[in-house]
């Protein structure tokens, strides 16, 4: 029961920094978000394999096991979104066994998520070392909280800004009015 709360805890940790990261991107080019894309993607493999202290030998084989698994997560959070945002929005026209469905659906896809996390444990151990098959899910949450560390520190400097406009104006406006 433990495991599957911290499991939903770091999913949701997961969704909030990729909508963030999402939200933050829109309002861009597609190049740029690309670029800032790519950028991530570099940091996250030296994040990782400083780390993880990675072999080249090492790294070699667990990038794709691990590219791999990121991909079905990816794909079965973005489903279970998808699922949930379409229930929250026809909750009230659903049929008790529309909304009965459409929750046995949402159980399955975590129970596809516990497999699939499973299933990737087992393959990492023929990449691994035990130790650092352990060490992975620390790393994996060091890496979220130090994203959405750096997410909350540029949004409060971003707010600061937006506020330091408001004075400014507000005192020119006071400035104009005196003179």
């Amino acid at each position: 029961m433990k495991r599957i709360i911290t499991t939903i805890a770091a999913l949701l940790l997961t969704g909030v920094a990729a909508m963030t990261l999402r939200a933050q991107g829109q309002g861009m080019g597609q190049g740029a978000m690309q670029g800032d894309s790519e950028k991530l993607t570099a940091y996250k493999i030296a994040f990782f394999t400083k780390n993880l202290d990675l072999t080249p030998a090492e790294a070699e084989k667990f990038w794709p096991v691990y590219n791999d698994y990121s991909a079905k997560k990816s794909k079965l959070q973005t489903d279970r979104m998808l699922l949930l945002r379409n229930a929250a929005h026809h909750q009230a026209s659903m049929t008790e066994n529309e909304v009965a469905s459409s929750a046995d659906k949402l159980i399955k896809s975590f129970a596809d998520e516990a497999a699939l996390v499973a299933s990737f444990y087992e393959n990492l151990k023929k990449v691994l070392p035990p130790a650092k098959v352990i060490r992975l899910c620390q790393v994996e949450n060091q890496y979220k909280q130090h994203l959405l560390r750096e997410l909350n520190q540029r949004r409060q400097g971003q707010s600061q800004k937006g506020q330091g406009l408001r004075r400014s104006s507000g005192q020119a406006g006071s400035a104009a009015l005196t003179e």
